[in-house]
């Protein structure tokens, strides 16, 4: 008996096979302690289930979303068409033919930071050396 009982989760949860769970069904119907077990599981899964929301509260709370009839329905939809057309094509104007102009070599764009870093150096050492002649 003692083994029967212990299939008592297995067969709450519908995993026993088909011979097993008609054996203990069987069982159930004559242990007092499997059919308390039995009744405790069933109202701790009623007691887990959350009552549905009454039927004109989920109505009312969908009904602007069904509706459909929003102002910014009108306004907002356009307007974000608009804003990723031109977004779009914005972005394939930049990355277009313009925007690979040092694609082709490396080394031309290592030059180009190169020369725009020696300039950058070389302005601040003068100003640096402007501002320690007037000290």
């Amino acid at each position: 008996m003692k083994n029967e009982c212990e299939n008592m989760t297995l067969y709450f949860y519908g995993e026993l096979e088909p011979q097993q769970a008609a054996a203990f069904q069987e069982h159930l119907a004559h242990c007092p302690h499997c059919q308390r077990e039995m009744a405790f599981l069933q109202q701790t899964q009623q007691a887990l289930v959350p009552p549905a929301a009454p039927e004109q509260v989920v109505q009312g709370a969908l009904a602007p979303a069904l509706a459909g009839k929003g102002w910014w329905r009108r306004v907002f939809k356009p307007a974000l068409a608009t804003a990723l057309v031109l977004g779009a094509g914005v972005f394939l104007f930049i990355s277009g033919p313009f925007g690979s102009r040092f694609d082709d070599d490396g080394q031309e764009w290592m030059a180009y930071i190169s020369a725009e870093a020696d300039e950058e150096y070389n302005s601040f050492v003068a100003d640096f050396e402007a501002f320690e002649e007037k000290f």
